[in-house]
């Protein structure tokens, strides 16, 4: 491959230093970093280059869905959301992002009846914004009947469904839906953002088989782990093999849940939710499971990444990876509500915390659920970094926005909500590494040698017209050099 120079105003290492003006790209690795007037034939973009964002925690295959279904954002009622619905085209109603918090009546739910009337002759679902809950009408739920698996997470009556039924629904209600196309538009939706590689949570066989195809076909822009759950484990082994740090995709991890969500009231709590008394959540797996697994993939050099959102979650957690020994490399996903003793186990772990900074935004509410005293143990992400934890920036899409300057904004504490405590919040640059090196470094594998600028290392390349380190940064950004060539168009 052919050496290429890329020049813009300034370059930006993971630091957001600036450290010259062009990139000089060796046999699609970073080769160096200069000052001063690039050689002629240089691509000359100005703006700002810099390493393309890492975004540690995505749900692709749903991202695309998304992307194609209907969004329900900002419904103010049930109705409003089988309405939306009702406006979809294809084989299946599909919609994601109603929160009940936003209706006139927050006590209501879209129920089954209410998306039988709406859409009478397809399969439906719609997703709350968190993907813990979820409502099907009863096409949807005649083809997946998830009672018989879950028989605790669904209420039949009214088609309202939680947790992994969730999930288990969506895979056998689109199980004849190629899921290729999917793919690719999240993927090229995230490289138009300044996205160059992706950790792809809950990975399930078919995602892993439509990442695999666009990348034998030189279609897929961005870099891939892929972290399946334990029960995709078997089939995306033996798609993707182990470890790779030189392809595209790459098996790294497993994903397992230890709790759901503050929003659907599953996350599992050391105290009754405050507006709930009575309930503290679910707990999805114990420490004893998580230890197991923990053992288990450390025996086929892979990585262990566990949702933990609630306290009493996160303590299975910790205690898990006590008993499993070596827990190099693993992660904490979200790590909402942290103790200081937790935080403190967590960086004498060296496990890192996946956070996203976007969940302050969109749980406007979390003070109903944890009160006005345990409010201050809410998305902590600052005492994490400074306590010694490292933290990795993330989405979650399309549970939150794709844009990585939302997921900054959010991370500075440039929002109103009442976690977005100045306290709790990081400077620019420390937002900027967690979002790129660090990121990198807790997805592993194919992306374990991007997110910086350094001699070596993949030439994932940014651009920007504005600064990124810049607080309220709004974009563009996208990605003009994927580590194997320039992105068409560029």
């Amino acid at each position: 491959m052919p050496s290429i120079v890329i020049s813009g105003d300034a370059v930006l290492n993971e630091y957001g230093e600036v450290v010259g003006e062009y990139i000089v790209v060796e046999d699609g690795k970073i080769g160096r970093v200069r000052k001063g007037s690039p050689p002629a034939g240089a691509l000359r973009l100005g703006g700002y280059l810099f390493p393309a964002f890492i975004d540690a925690h995505t749900h692709p295959a749903s991202l695309g869905l998304a992307l194609r279904g209907a969004n329900l954002r900002g419904a103010r009622s049930p109705v409003e959301v089988a309405r939306r619905l009702a406006g979809t085209r294809g084989p299946v109603a599909y919609g994601r992002g109603w929160d009940q918090e936003l209706f006139e009546d927050p006590r209501s739910l879209p129920v089954r009846e209410l998306l039988d009337a709406a859409v009478p002759d397809r399969p439906a679902v719609a997703v709350r914004v968190c993907g813990h809950m979820a409502t099907a009408n009863t096409l949807a739920l005649e083809i997946a009947r998830p009672w018989e698996r879950y028989p605790d997470f669904v209420d039949k009556e009214r088609g309202v469904l939680v947790e992994d039924a969730v999930y288990y629904t969506l895979e056998k209600v689109l199980a004849n839906i190629d899921v290729e196309p999917l793919v690719k538009a999240a993927a090229d939706k995230l490289a138009s953002l300044g996205v160059g590689g992706i950790s792809a949570m809950a990975c399930t066989r078919r995602e892993a088989e439509a990442f695999a195809s666009l990348a034998g076909k030189g279609a897929l822009k961005l870099r891939v782990a892929c972290y399946p759950s334990p029960e995709e484990l078997e089939k995306v082994e033996g798609i993707l093999g182990g470890s790779d740090r030189g392809g595209r995709v790459a098996l790294i991890g497993v994903k397992l849940f230890a709790d759901g969500s503050l929003g659907a009231r599953t996350a599992k709590l050391r105290e009754d939710y405050y507006d709930a008394p009575g309930t503290r959540g679910q707990l999805l797996a114990d420490s004893s499971t998580i230890a197991e697994w923990a053992r288990r993939v450390s025996s086929k050099g892979l990585r262990l990444a566990v949702h933990a959102i609630g306290d009493e979650a996160l303590d299975h957690v910790i205690d898990g990876f006590r008993r499993a020994g070596s827990v190099r490399g693993f992660r904490v996903e979200h790590v909402s509500i942290a103790h200081d003793d937790q935080i403190d186990s967590l960086a004498e772990l060296g496990v890192y915390a996946v956070v996203q900074p976007h969940f302050r935004v969109t749980d406007w509410w979390i003070d109903r659920r944890l009160g006005p005293e345990r409010l201050r143990l809410a998305y902590r992400f600052a005492s994490l970094l400074r306590r010694g934890v490292p933290v990795a920036l993330s989405t979650d899409t399309p549970v939150e926005p794709p844009e990585p300057w939302e997921t900054l904004s959010a991370a500075l504490g440039l929002c109103s909500q009442p976690s977005c405590r100045a306290e709790e919040s990081l400077t620019s640059r420390e937002a900027f590494t967690a979002y790129t090196r660090v990121a990198a470094e807790a997805s592993g594998g194919p992306l374990s040698l991007m997110g910086r600028l350094e001699q070596g290392a993949v030439a994932a390349i940014a651009w920007s017209p504005s600064n990124p380190l810049e607080p309220g940064w709004k974009g563009p950004a996208r990605l003009v050099y994927p580590g194997d060539g320039l992105v068409k168009g560029n």
